[in-house]
């Protein structure tokens, strides 16, 4: 139960390290200890700084990680009690600007304590883009050696990998792939793909293993893998949790520290420097609220300006998806051995161009959640990784500590919308191949709607609920239809329509909706672009004493989900933020 994790911080460090007390003087203060936040805490502190750590959320110490944290099947994902309560963004391909729930972490590690535990790169061009875009030495050939420095590759060596990093990283061999997962494989080789055994050393099409952020039993969290028990026993660390920064505090235009609530109390923390690592939701967020932004809307909302500048919440990016999932036939689940949810991926391209290489990615699924009802579920996620579709995050108009106003504008780009689509019919050509449909009965299409977040709650009503669920879908073929048709998906599941093209644009429209991987909102670029926010080094332009350090600064999204490339940004910028005040 999560009742043990109420020891503090500074029960661990007595445990192991006698009693270290409160820091007075702050070299720098960092705000969130999410992917990029506790990399940074960790290489400060490690050459000496004296670095004050603040989160909102709860702390995970060593020993002490949740259960449903730690598990190889990200169950942490379902618990909002981890995540940032009332976000909600316009993230639906249809256009409609309906708002719907968007989970965000709020506890130790962030988004890596909860998601999927993917651990890929992007591909080099990626971040030759970066580079010719202003972000001076963020191409590929200097990102690499920060790839491999916070790597630890169970399966692969030499020059493209690290095996010393703090990050472990491993695959599931063939022989251990689920039915589903295998029968995709065999599927995608008879459509032309290629086998790709390494994805963050082979970048071409093909279908393969996909690299996990794990041990062979647990998960490995920026948390776990930098705020071990010897970094949280240095006596210049202090990491203080359940503490929500609301503002930046500056003497003219120098960042000196910032404003938190803490046990419902106003507190303010000082130093020479500080870096915001909330997030590409909640660093510009922050920064907003503190008067760095559009001078024209700062002032539209009563705001005192302290720097112009308009970038700061535009350029937000997001990977579109899209599920085709399908009910498995008892012999072809996955079995209770292998854990994870996610084994394999096909990754492949729209166009010939090359500017359409490898911009899709298929996440193959060969259980679909943690219970019962989800062990008979299969799907394959198709996902747009090279958007052209471009949101923002703004103020909200309730208030000044009210969530902030979301628009990912999915799928506005037509571009977009036919790349999806025409990744959703490669989907469709997979089941329909003969070796895929023996192992399944009837397709329907998925979204994360209100049910299924509401089946996925942990509980033992959840448990109880959705194993008679899956009782009935295992029953009678015409039980298992009827339930199919009209209680999961909404009459939709004749096994035509998925040569059908006009279904498949249409579901594409109706069911696509935004991964967990917001970024661009702070870009990194020259001083001279009127949109770049901060510099290459992740210094906030036009402002002193002040870093932006996180997703946020990508000027583009990577081919890939983005805890590795975000773990990456935090190594290389933790040099360059020490080099600059040395």
């Amino acid at each position: 139960m999560y009742e043990r994790s109420v020891v503090t911080v500074s029960d661990i460090s007595r445990r192991y390290a006698g009693a270290k007390s409160p820091l007075r003087n702050y070299d720098y203060i960092v705000v969130g200890a999410g992917s990029a936040g506790c990399v940074i805490a960790n290489k400060l502190s490690v050459k000496g700084a004296n670095v004050l750590l603040l989160e909102a959320g709860r702390d995970t110490p060593p020993g002490f990680v949740p259960p449903d944290i730690e598990d190889l099947y990200p169950r942490s994902y379902y618990n909002e009690a981890y995540m940032w309560p009332g976000l909600k963004a316009d993230q639906g391909g249809d256009g409609a600007g309906a708002m719907s729930h968007f989970p965000q972490g709020r506890v130790m590690g962030g988004g890596s304590s909860l998601m999927g535990m993917i651990a890929l790169r992007g591909m080099p061009d990626d971040y030759d883009g970066w580079a010719k875009r202003g972000a001076t030495g963020w191409s590929w050939s200097d990102v690499l050696p920060h790839f491999r420095r916070l790597e630890s590759d169970r399966d692969f060596h030499g020059s493209l990998h690290g095996s010393e990093g703090r990050v472990s990283i491993r695959r599931h061999l063939t022989p251990d792939w689920p039915p589903f997962c295998r029968a995709v494989g065999n599927a995608s080789a008879r459509l032309g793909f290629s086998w790709i055994e390494d994805m963050n050393g082979e970048f071409g099409d093909g279908y393969g293993p996909l690299p996990m952020s794990s041990t062979l039993s647990s998960r490995v969290s920026s948390a776990s893998a930098y705020l071990d028990i010897a970094t949280r026993a240095l006596p210049n660390l202090e990491i203080r949790c359940n503490c929500t920064v609301e503002a930046l505090v500056f003497e003219g235009n120098r960042c000196v520290g910032v404003s938190a609530l803490v046990d419902g109390a106003q507190q303010t923390y000082k130093a020479r420097r500080t870096i915001v690592s909330a997030g590409a939701i909640h660093s510009p967020t922050l920064l907003l609220r503190s008067g760095i932004g559009s001078e024209r809307d700062l002032l539209a909302r009563g705001i005192p300006v302290v720097c112009s500048r308009p970038g700061v919440g535009g350029n937000l990016q997001n990977h579109p998806i899209v599920y085709l999932a399908a009910h498995m036939r008892p012999e072809a689940r996955q079995s209770s051995s292998l854990r994870p949810g996610f084994n394999t991926a096909l990754r492949f391209s729209s166009s010939s161009d090359p500017d359409s290489r490898g911009d899709l990615q298929m996440l193959v699924l060969n259980k679909s959640s943690w219970h019962g009802l989800g062990g008979s579920v299969a799907g394959l996620g198709v996902c747009l990784l090279r958007p052209l579709s471009r949101g923002s995050v703004t103020l909200s108009s309730i208030g000044p500590s009210a969530p902030p106003h979301v628009r990912f504008r999915m799928l506005t780009e037509q571009e977009d919308f036919e790349r999806l689509a025409y990744g959703f019919g490669v989907a469709c050509e997979l089941m329909r191949d003969n070796e895929v449909r023996s192992l399944r009965n009837e397709t329907f299409s998925a979204g994360y709607s209100r049910v299924v977040r509401r089946l996925n709650r942990p509980g033992m009503m959840s448990v109880i609920t959705t194993e008679l669920v899956k009782k009935v879908l295992d029953g009678p073929d015409a039980v298992r239809r009827n339930l199919l048709k009209w209680g999961i998906a909404s009459g939709d599941i004749e096994e035509e329509r998925l040569a059908n093209e006009t279904w498949r644009a249409r579901t594409v429209r109706r069911r696509s909706f935004g991964t967990y991987h917001p970024v661009g909102t702070c870009a990194m670029g020259h001083e001279t672009d009127p949109l770049a926010v901060v510099d290459s080094a992740g210094s906030v332009l036009g402002v002193e004493g002040l870093s932006v350090v996180d997703a946020s600064i990508m000027p583009s999204i990577p081919r890939a989900n983005t805890n590795l490339p975000v773990l990456m940004i935090a190594e290389r910028a933790s040099d360059l933020i020490l080099k600059l005040d040395d």
